[in-house]
């Protein structure tokens, strides 16, 4: 017997993703500018989308999740973006947030269970820390386009000069760092070679003969390096030694050349292969460690957080290379691409922190029992739209829509804790049709009531029966007063009146009391 998918029914809790969102839309677009709107639902919806990705066992879904999640975080940072003030901004992200917190809970359920992982934080605190690498990354590349770092480069190989006593003494303590690096580079060697062939062995037969440990370095030869590195930068035996290769007609000159820099290149080139091989060791190791059990889906959950910072550094490597500029400042033209993907790495940081701390934040308010799990997204997406309308209503937003995006929180939050209760009991794929129909829609006329008695108390009794300010407070608006306060009552007693159990057929309870003795037996 498979374990029982107690995630809210999927046909109820789809009905109250679809009132959250069509809700949501229509308020957002009479308070706020249509752009910043649209653009945050659809970062909302990618979001959710993702989550649902997540949980599942395939890696490719899961990779494709991770996407949409990070592109989800990148929309809602356009938004903030496009919105012209911050009333703006609260209208633009409040009705998505409201709608995306419905939807993941309608989905794939927005706190799992105690005993099940949450692929949602784990992702986010993943996606945290490669971001941050990103980040740093695209960083040092702006500072070298800004300076022109290969050209730097270049000019600083070509004019690098040495006087001939330091280019003799760091000559011998390079070979001497080469030795010791050549110890250590032939067992990683090694390690990377399950099975050498003969033509391996000598190559590393001829290796093990270069390379030496510090201990088996005579202590002699590393006591007189270390003695000409003390007295290499001391002028009077600089003197000295110029006098030496002076005294020398002919091979004093090339000695002096030599020693002036053209050996260090090669020798400097060797030391650059020998560290690649040690670094790239110690990033393998900790590759190993980072990916853990099961590096399969530990890559997908970050092929976001992957592919983002690469397709960035791409862009911004074919742009500045194919001469497009960018000038972020008066002098520095070259990083200006690297400077954008910087800013946009930023500002989906940014909005990842800001989910990661709202789920905490809800979990938070499980782990407290202030909130039920099953119900948390629902709970806090109705929450969130009926105080982003109140705002809006701050904002000039119709009375009517006020009045239809207040009675839509409380039917999304009755329709999803009706779908969880579902849920909780038959499992999500329970046909929940007839007592769907019949608690929406008594909570649905319910609500339509109370509205319109709203309505017409506001609208046709106060304009007729409320007293001018010098004839003092009337009788009539005392009564309509109350019928306001009555109305609110009406529909508060109704929706607190059912006992909360779903209403299931007669067929459907045999069905389930059977399946209940047969796991008994």
């Amino acid at each position: 017997m498979t374990e029982l998918d107690s995630r809210p029914a999927a046909s109820s809790a789809a009905l109250a993703g679809t009132v959250a969102v069509l809700v949501s839309l229509v308020l957002g677009l009479a308070v706020a500018d249509a752009i910043p709107v649209l653009a945050g639902f659809v970062g909302g919806l990618c979001i959710a989308a993702g989550v649902w990705a997540l949980r599942s066992d395939a890696h490719k879904r899961i990779a494709c999740g991770s996407v949409a999640i990070v592109i989800g975080a990148g929309v809602f940072c356009g938004t903030a973006l496009l919105a012209a003030d911050y009333r703006s901004l609260v209208a633009a992200l409040g009705f998505p947030l409201a709608a995306t917190l419905v939807v993941i809970d309608a989905s794939s359920g927005l706190v799992p269970p105690a005993e099940a992982s949450d692929e949602l934080s784990t992702m986010l605190d993943e996606s945290f820390v490669m971001l941050v690498a990103g980040i740093l990354i695209t960083i040092v590349c702006a500072v070298a386009a800004a300076v022109r770092l290969p050209r730097v480069l270049v000019h600083v190989v070509t004019g690098f000069s040495l006087h001939p006593l330091v280019g003799f003494v760091t000559l011998q303590a390079g070979i001497l760092t080469a030795l010791l690096l050549l110890d250590r580079a032939k067992e990683t060697l090694e390690s990377w070679i399950p099975a050498p062939a003969a033509t391996t062995d000598r190559a590393l037969g001829r290796l093990d003969l270069l390379g030496r440990s510090w201990w088996d370095i005579d202590i002699s030869l590393k006591a007189a390096v270390g003695l000409q590195l003390l007295v290499a930068f001391i002028p009077t035996a600089q003197g000295l030694f110029d006098r030496f290769l002076h005294s020398l007609p002919v091979l004093g000159p090339a000695l002096r050349v030599a020693f002036s820099g053209l050996l260090h290149l090669p020798l400097a080139v060797g030391l650059l292969a020998v560290l690649c091989i040690l670094v790239v060791e110690r990033l393998r190791q900790w590759l190993l460690q980072w990916l853990g059990d099961n590096p399969g889906r530990l890559l997908a959950r970050q092929t976001g957080s992957i592919m983002l910072p690469v397709v960035l550094l791409l862009g911004a490597l074919i742009l500045t290379a194919a001469g497009v500029t960018r000038r972020i400042a008066p002098t520095y033209a070259g990083g200006g691409h690297y400077g954008s993907a910087t800013v946009l790495l930023l500002g989906v940081l940014i909005s990842v922190v800001v989910l990661r701390g709202l789920v905490t934040l809800l979990a938070e308010l499980v782990d407290s029992e202030l909130l039920s799990r099953q119900t948390a997204g629902f709970a806090a997406g109705s929450a969130l739209l009926f105080i982003v309308t109140l705002f809006g209503a701050e904002r000039g937003l119709a009375p009517i829509l006020v009045l239809v995006g207040s009675a839509a929180a409380l039917l999304v939050w009755d329709t999803g804790a009706h779908a969880s209760s579902i849920g909780k009991q038959l499992g999500r794929d329970a046909d929940t049709t007839d007592s769907q129909f019949v608690h929406v829609t008594g909570t649905a006329a319910i609500l339509a009531g109370a509205v319109l008695l709203v309505l017409v108390v506001r609208y046709v009794l106060i304009p007729v029966a409320v007293p001018t300010p010098s004839t003092g407070l009337s009788f009539s608006s005392v009564v309509a007063l109350g019928l306001v306060l009555l109305a609110i009552a009406a529909f508060s007693l109704a929706l607190n009146a059912h006992d909360g159990r779903p209403r299931i057929s007669s067929d459907e309870s045999g069905n389930r009391s059977e399946q209940i003795a047969g796991d008994s037996d």
